[in-house]
């Protein structure tokens, strides 16, 4: 479902958006008043109300099923009709098998996260968006990825012995599993219905401002080097850079906002940024 969106700001077209429905506007016009009313010198009040028309939106909620839906649809796609796709069938190594369990499990944690967990800060997005996040998960992921990790004539590496594959998925659920607590720590910090925001604690967090990003980023890893097909780093490596943007912006928000912030954290990899 989409909706035409209108952006408000006050005093400047550029500034802060009112977007926290559970705030009246005497909450966003108090602070613009008191430095007007403070300044002595100043003898107009006028305070102006700008608005700009975002164009057509989709809630993020609709962004985000359906770009998660992509590899478990694409996934299926591949193993119902292998033959039909790649002119040939084969049964699939014990590597391969494992490989589609973590893909499966990840995309599925994804959407009942964003039925479940996930609280956004904002109800919108561009309806553009809906098409470039699908190019990442649907394209790069689904096709880039799994078309080649799933071919009759793929090949496990020499190493990587039944022991060590089921290590590789074990320590991949570790780090789902991390992410997931991630988010709900997130979750917490923000009531129902608002934007508010609070300081993460527990769980990583005390050593990175975006744990979650960074579990993300490590599953993917340990799923590229279990299924050694360039798809899968390249997938990783697109997705670690762009949660790494993220969490640079995020880890700078949390700095602005909170002066007693913990000055040695970083913002996604332990250590490092």
């Amino acid at each position: 479902m989409t909706t035409f969106r209108l952006r408000f700001t006050i005093g400047d077209p550029r500034g802060e958006a009112l977007t926290d429905k559970t705030k009246t506007l005497d909450h966003y016009l108090a602070e613009p008043l008191k430095k007007l009313t403070d300044d002595s010198s100043v003898t107009d009040y006028t305070i102006k109300l700008y608005f700009k028309d975002l164009g057509r939106q989709v809630s993020w909620t609709t962004v985000f099923l359906v770009e998660y839906f992509g590899p478990i649809l694409i996934t299926g796609i591949l193993i119902a009709f292998q033959k039909q796709i790649y002119g040939e069938e084969k049964a699939y190594t014990f590597n391969q098998k494992l490989g589609i369990g973590m893909v499966l499990l990840h995309y599925i944690k994804r959407e009942l996260e964003t039925l479940f967990v996930h609280r956004f800060s904002a109800d919108t997005m561009p309806i553009m968006n809906i098409f470039k996040n699908s190019l990442h998960y649907w394209i790069i992921f689904g096709v880039f990825n799994m078309y080649f990790f799933l071919h009759p004539k793929y090949t496990a590496p020499a190493w990587a012995t039944k022991e060590m594959n089921i290590g590789f998925a074990f320590v991949f659920v570790i780090f789902e599993f991390l992410n997931l607590k991630a988010h709900l720590i997130l979750k917490n910090l923000r009531k129902p219905g608002t934007t508010e925001r609070g300081i993460p604690k527990g769980w990583g967090f005390g050593l990175v401002s975006c744990a979650n990003y960074f579990y993300e980023s490590m599953a993917w890893l340990t799923f590229a080097i279990q299924a050694q097909v360039l798809g899968g780093y390249f997938f990783f490596a697109v997705s670690t850079y762009q949660m790494a943007l993220w969490a640079l912006k995020k880890h700078q928000r949390y700095r602005k906002e909170f002066p007693n912030y913990p000055k040695n954290r970083k913002s996604m990899f332990p250590f490092i940024i």
